[in-house]
């Protein structure tokens, strides 16, 4: 059927038996890998049936590094009007082996188009895998859990675009993901057990396989949970011989503290009766002094002096009598002698 035949709905004026004859002239159906479009972002979203492998291909041969800023702008544009679901978006995120340019763009763009999908509460800048992908599942769960397919689906392509981008830029561990989406695919954990074991015991190799790995996944997960807990056991108990330690040091310097206070009080007792003291030693040795004082006055002026002077004077006459002088002299040393003993 043509083009405008489909449109007018009217069918061809053949015979039935032309329909099944085989027009050895007419061109062979083209596949999606030989549609040719331009080695641009804009030219793979405007070409419905462009192909992701299609697409590499035409980008390897035209040795296509990155694209345009242009192209990407063109092409944000167009995933809104052509690709608003996400589909085709995440038929180039699923590809094991991405070019260089895709590579470069398509995280980009799949987080501008997760924060245009889920509204403010989604924040691309959140560094914290764990909450951005539980922020991801609480705004698409009413769609995950819906008996619309068309919603259902939706809102899965939404989810894979979403952990693909956080395993890739937010290094989101596969046992988060397994944990988060656990509660929305089964509810009851029965159902999974089930499910698990017609895998494994009448399923595919293939669901058999991918079985064993999230068996293996889940084995890996609670060895190292173990591992985490005995690391966490070990840690505990040298905090507690240490902080047993840190008591007893404690205890012992507030020991040696009320001893050292004790000495320290006994000190200042001990130094406030010595300053008592010499505060009274400093007054009796103030009045002792004073008499002293006195009585070397006396003893000067009273006794010394006369005998001294006679002496001189005994000296000075004419003629000198020195043997009153000695005399005089004599008299004096006796003073003093008398004074010291």
């Amino acid at each position: 059927m043509t083009e405008n035949e489909e449109s007018t709905g009217t069918m061809p004026d053949k015979k039935p038996a032309d329909l099944s004859a085989k027009d050895e002239t007419a061109p062979a159906e083209s596949t999606a890998s030989d549609v040719e479009f331009p080695p641009t972002l804009s030219g793979y979203f405007s070409e419905q049936r462009a192909t992701p492998s299609a697409f590499f291909k035409i980008l390897r041969k035209n040795a296509v590094k990155h694209f345009r800023s242009d192209d990407r702008e063109a092409a944000g544009k167009l995933m809104i009007d052509l690709d608003p679901e996400g589909e085709r978006l995440w038929a180039l995120m699923s590809q094991s082996t991405l070019p260089d340019a895709i590579d470069t763009w398509v995280w980009g763009a799949a987080q501008v188009r997760l924060k245009e999908k889920l509204g403010e509460a989604f924040d691309p800048q959140d560094h914290d895998a764990a909450r951005v992908l539980k922020v991801i599942l609480t705004c698409l769960s009413p769609g995950l859990r819906s008996n619309s397919k068309d919603e259902k689906k939706n809102a899965e392509t939404w989810l894979r675009i979403g952990i693909c981008w956080l395993v890739e830029k937010r290094a989101l561990k596969s046992w988060q993901v397994a944990e988060g989406l656990r509660s929305i695919f089964f509810p009851e954990l029965k159902s999974a057990a089930r499910l698990a074991q017609r895998a494994i015991q009448r399923g595919k190799i293939s669901e058999l396989r991918l079985a064993v790995a999230v068996a293996g996944l889940g084995d890996q997960v609670v060895r190292e949970a173990a591992e985490e807990r005995d690391r966490e056991r070990s840690t505990a108990v040298d905090l507690r011989h240490r902080l047993d330690d840190a008591r007893k040091t404690i205890e012992r310097l507030s020991s040696e503290l009320k001893g050292a206070r004790k000495t320290i009080a006994e000190h200042e007792a001990a130094i406030s009766t010595l300053e008592q003291t010499l505060t009274a030693e400093r007054q009796h040795w103030g009045h002792d002094l004073t008499e002293t004082k006195a009585e070397q006055k006396v003893l000067l002026g009273e006794r010394l002096a006369p005998l001294l002077e006679d002496a001189i004077d005994a000296l000075e006459i004419d003629p000198p009598a020195p043997g009153t002088a000695l005399r005089r002299t004599k008299s004096a040393l006796a003073v003093i002698k008398e004074v010291n003993e």
